[in-house]
């Protein structure tokens, strides 16, 4: 089963520990791919392709998920949704915040 990871982004920065956890818990799913959207999150996403259970990063490098707004990020995720069984995310503040605007339109109704 395909899982796909939102990184937990600071910016252009990998915020490392957040993601490793949630990488961590995620691998037990199946294969995992980050995706590291921000602006100039080139960096970010090679480091993320270094944490153990990583199968594949996508970098999504726009300035419109630069800062950090909820909605280009979860328009983005929708669009990729397809091609994954799961979708996670570490369970932090920013990023509980791209997950349930469009929760509806992937089928998933509720927090597990």
């Amino acid at each position: 089963m395909a899982v796909l990871l939102l990184a937990e982004m600071n910016g252009a920065e990998l915020s490392l520990d957040a993601t490793a956890k949630a990488v961590s818990a995620a691998k037990t799913l199946g294969d995992v791919t980050v995706l590291c959207a921000s602006s100039g999150c080139n960096a970010a996403a090679t480091e993320a392709s270094q944490i153990d259970g990583v199968s594949k990063v996508l970098c999504a490098d726009d300035e419109a998920y630069g800062n950090g707004l909820a909605e280009p990020i979860s328009d983005l995720v929708v669009a990729l949704s397809s091609d994954f069984e799961h979708i996670v995310a570490p369970a932090t503040n920013s990023a509980k915040k791209y997950t349930p605007p469009r929760r509806g339109f992937i089928g998933c109704y509720g927090y597990y």
